[in-house]
């Protein structure tokens, strides 16, 4: 008789999980034959798993040596799991109220690692003209409100690191920033002004502000940014975007730290 745990599984979802798991053991890179000794399942059974995982970004072969290695997708759903769950949770009825109130894309974007950010949640806007997005899409730290907002925000260390490492930074556009020092201006206006514009530097016609999210210790782990045609982001649009990202970064930043908005402590029932 079927115990609890076994009832409900479905044999090829454990398989896949199994194929996954064996990447944790060094050299984190297989062949095939290594995979079925590491899991314990037929060439076929591993090869039909890689087959399916690979096209979804799960696994990727190299073609020299044929072997198995993780692909980014799976860093994706790591990089979710560390920084997104709570600040998701936390965030979600100040992205609707914000997508309510602007009618625009809103998007929530954290650091992936030290050279890239990760959008973590989105609202798209009602209107017929949108800007779209997408949870996972990955952006390069020089480009872009939150992106560039994440890193103005950084350790100097970190900053200094990415501006020499990085440079020159690819062009999205005829306005993106692909220098350092000029870049540096920029992070350091960002820094003192406490938000982020960026005006068609990853693509034309789009428009976005964002304003930085804080943890309970105070550290910027996030950016909440509206983004919307440049046909809708004359002055008054754009002051009105700001205002809303600046309000919705303080009210996340509360729920995060167990405050008000206002930066008291909440209320005791």
């Amino acid at each position: 008789m079927a115990t609890d745990a076994t009832k409900y599984r479905i044999d090829s979802v454990s398989h896949a999980a199994e194929i996954l798991c064996a990447f944790l053991r060094p050299p984190h890179r297989f062949g095939l034959t290594e995979l079925t000794d590491a899991t314990g399942l037929t060439k076929n059974q591993a090869f039909r798993m890689l087959r399916t995982l690979e096209p979804a970004g799960f696994v990727v072969q190299d073609g020299a040596t044929k072997t198995y290695r993780l692909g980014s997708r799976i860093v994706d759903l790591a990089a979710f799991a560390v920084h997104g769950t709570g600040l998701v949770h936390a965030a979600a009825p100040v992205l609707d109220a914000v997508a309510a109130e602007t009618g625009e894309t809103v998007n929530l974007i954290t650091r992936l690692d030290d050279r890239s950010a990760i959008c973590v949640d989105t609202r798209d806007s009602r209107q017929r003209l949108r800007i779209t997005a997408s949870v996972g899409a990955r952006f390069a730290l020089h480009a872009g409100a939150s992106p560039k907002l994440l890193l103005a925000f950084s350790p100097r260390p970190t900053i200094a690191a990415y501006l020499r490492d990085c440079a020159p930074f690819p062009a999205f556009t005829a306005k993106t920033i692909t220098d350092p020092a000029p870049l540096l201006a920029e992070l350091d206006r960002i820094g003192a002004r406490g938000y982020a514009v960026s005006n068609e530097e990853i693509d034309k016609g789009i428009c976005s502000i964002a304003a930085p999210v804080r943890d309970g210790a105070g550290a910027v782990i996030a950016g909440v940014s509206v983004a919307a045609p440049t046909i809708r982001s004359g002055p008054d649009d754009r002051q009105r975007n700001t205002d809303a990202v600046l309000a919705a970064a303080r009210r996340i930043s509360a729920q995060l730290a167990g405050t008000d908005p206002d930066g008291g402590s909440p209320p005791h029932p």
